[in-house]
């Protein structure tokens, strides 16, 4: 009986171990992947291109635009007046009317979660110019937005503000342009939102991103020789250090980090792809939405 039992296991196995060699007999590979039916086959010239200055080709710049945007924002780059600041709520402003023109920096209220207060903050700033195109757009709000961004209110631009109870002041001043992010190392340019011209707020030269801080993935809109190029700042994507190399070093010198976390930077300042770079050169033009932190590094 146990005999047979034996046999009656090795015959059913048979036709499933046959199965499997036939299979694998006509293996040829991974099967190349298809989109509607049609195989998708990798542009490796275009890949490579794009990993190393994360530019957009033509083919897709479209897809990033939500909107056109002003052709205003070509123009050269407007000066702190050193008036005084406005504070904006909700509505629809006139420059020239209702607020100043000039270069300026534009700070969201926070909000207050304290018992007492409990106020929930959120602005949605849109500039639009004469002919009603947007040249700046900004979300006002911890976490989900960026909380400061720099821009130019050329006169008749309209200014809306949308949201709860936003507050955004308008600074007119150009000492508050120092309280600007950036870094103390000459080879090295901090922005955050907003315009910026090559030549004025900027060096020309060839600049590798080296960090971005941004509640989502961004772009930067950047004009140089007439046309708009479009560049993903995507290294905000997946798992990512959340201070730099030089902050890391320096808060666990104080500290703030433990030993784990600091070696777990370490791992993936190391993991990280080659950084990409950008040609700037004078006269070109930047627009950088959403934008809480960009450090460029000039070679």
């Amino acid at each position: 009986m146990k005999h047979l039992l034996l046999n009656k296991k090795k015959f059913l196995c048979l036709p499933i171990l046959l199965l499997i060699l036939s299979g694998c007999s006509s293996f040829t590979g991974i099967r190349t992947p298809k989109y509607d039916g049609e195989p998708i086959h990798p542009n490796e010239e275009a890949i490579e291109g794009y990993t190393g200055t994360q530019q957009v080709n033509a083919e897709n710049e479209a897809h990033y635009f939500r909107y056109p945007l002003s052709e205003t924002l070509f123009e050269p780059s407007l000066e702190f007046t050193n008036g005084e600041t406005v504070t904006l709520e909700a509505g629809v402003y006139t420059v020239g009317k209702d607020l100043p023109s000039g270069r300026v920096i534009l700070e969201g209220h926070p909000s207050n979660y304290s018992p007492e207060v409990f106020t929930i903050r959120a602005g949605n700033l849109t500039v639009y110019d004469a002919e009603g195109v947007v040249s700046f757009e900004n979300h006002f709000q911890e976490y989900s937005g960026v909380m400061r961004a720099v821009a130019d209110l050329r006169e008749g631009y309209t200014v809306e503000v949308e949201g709860k109870d936003p507050e955004i002041d308008v600074h007119y001043r150009e000492e508050m342009a120092e309280s600007l992010p950036r870094s103390d190392d000459l080879e090295q340019v901090t922005l955050m939102a907003g315009h910026y011209e090559v030549g004025e707020h900027l060096d020309a030269g060839i600049y590798t991103i080296k960090t971005v801080l941004a509640p989502r993935t961004p772009v930067l809109y950047h004009h140089a020789d007439g046309e708009m190029h479009v560049i993903e700042l995507t290294q905000n994507r997946g798992v990512r250090p959340r201070l730099t190399e030089e902050e890391n070093d320096e808060w666990f010198e104080l500290g703030r980090i433990s030993a784990e976390e600091y070696e777990r930077n370490l791992e993936l300042f190391e993991d990280r792809p080659d950084r990409p770079v950008i040609e700037l050169k004078a006269g070109d033009k930047l627009y950088l939405p959403m934008v809480e932190r960009l450090d460029l590094e000039k070679h």
